[in-house]
């Protein structure tokens, strides 16, 4: 599974072109529900480094 700190950094750079009002392809609703997916992505990477961690 991929960084967790990767998705959470996604995650920060797609609300803060939502909250600047980039133009572009995709609208502002779209770039929180993208940054909503990052953070779960995010959330399910670091439980699964935990729990790998864990199972030693």
């Amino acid at each position: 599974m991929a960084d967790y700190a990767a998705h959470a950094h996604k995650a920060q750079e797609l609300l803060e072109a939502a909250e600047r009002g980039e133009r572009g392809r995709l609208s502002a609703e779209t770039r929180v529900r993208m940054a909503q997916v990052e953070a779960l992505l995010a959330l399910a990477a670091a439980i699964d480094k935990q729990e790998r961690a864990t199972s030693r």
